[in-house]
């Protein structure tokens, strides 16, 4: 029985191997391809050009666009540049950013609600055409406008972490697209948050596509599974909005710690601190039955598309899509 999914690119493989992924999840059935905007790594735009010229039909989206970064107006003629380029086939995901890394590039996160409420507000007005007078939190324009607008217009996602942000996507968002890392509980939970922020806007919650990157491997040996999973994870955490969903797994687990590591650049160390048991709590592994039931766990949680990450090697990722396409 297939399922909704697409696939993400955290920007650490080459773009070259990157787009023989994306061309092998398209053929396995992948919807869309989310392609992340993480510092210091592959860009998230030039990436998403190149995947939308090698691939038929997928939906594309750079996350997370951070307002604390890109200013609106050339986040606008970026976006519109591509929906131009393959109409419906492009959208694209705001997010804070990670703190951490936003620091080191001379960023302080602060009112993020309001940064991204702003940010969003003005990157729907400029894409519709008009001339826009705002100042936002993290911007001013002054007039600013678009020479062409692309039809249909482009989808905005929202990447909230925390319920503040759940809400914001539930009131403004065409989606949300939650961490990576989370427990099927957790998405539950999130995805409740979101539908009383629409509800309380007066939107109807159904409409707001409601997506999460979901750590994936399938095949192979599963303690090889599993390392791989908690590589992926010892990087995730050194996030602190992801405190409260690693908190609820009950798995003792030192996230200062994590992101003390992470901070050094000591991923040996990092890995140390994630135990072999958060391989299957947060992410799904195993054979394909396995998978099955975790993606139906997931599903049931409320997702209507599951945004898989693929974990390890070029080889692994194309045996993970062959555990997909056989679902």
């Amino acid at each position: 029985m297939s399922f909704p999914f697409g696939v993400s690119f955290d920007g650490f493989a080459t773009v070259r191997d990157a787009i023989d992924t994306a061309k092998r999840a398209e053929a396995c059935g992948a919807q869309s391809l989310w392609i992340a905007e993480h510092m210091g790594y592959r860009e998230s735009f030039v990436t998403a050009t190149a995947m939308g010229l090698a691939t038929a039909k997928a939906r594309i989206f750079p996350t997370s666009v951070s307002p604390y970064l890109r200013h609106p107006t050339p986040t606008a003629m970026a976006i519109a540049t591509l929906a131009e380029m393959l109409p419906g086939r492009y959208g694209i995901a705001i997010g804070v950013g990670n703190p951490l890394y936003l620091r080191e590039s001379g960023r302080e996160v602060d009112k993020p609600v309001k940064a991204l409420r702003d940010y969003v507000a003005a990157l729907r007005a400029l894409l519709r055409g008009e001339s826009v007078q705002q100042e936002g939190h993290t911007f001013t324009l002054r007039g600013a406008r678009l020479a062409f607008t692309p039809e249909p217009p482009p989808p905005v996602y929202l990447t909230p972490m925390g319920p503040q942000m759940l809400r914001l996507s539930g009131e403004i968002g065409d989606g949300l697209v939650l961490s990576a890392g989370l427990t099927p509980a957790f998405v539950a939970k999130s995805i409740d948050i979101a539908a009383d922020g629409a509800r309380a806007k007066g939107r109807d919650a159904a409409q707001v596509r409601k997506t999460a990157y979901i750590y994936f491997i399938g095949g192979g040996p599963l303690s090889e599974q599993r390392l791989k999973i908690r590589q992926k994870l010892a990087f995730l955490f050194r996030n602190e909005n992801i405190r409260e969903n690693i908190a609820s797994s009950g798995l003792p687990i030192d996230q200062e710690a994590i992101m003390a590591a992470n901070a050094r650049r000591d991923a040996a160390a990092a890995l140390s601190l994630v135990p072999e048991e958060a391989a299957d709590r947060f992410a799904i592994v195993g054979d394909a039955a396995h998978c099955r039931r975790s993606i139906d766990a997931y599903l049931g949680a409320g997702l209507d598309e599951l945004i898989l990450s693929l974990a390890g090697t070029a080889e692994d990722r194309m045996r993970s899509l062959d555990v997909v396409a056989s679902l």
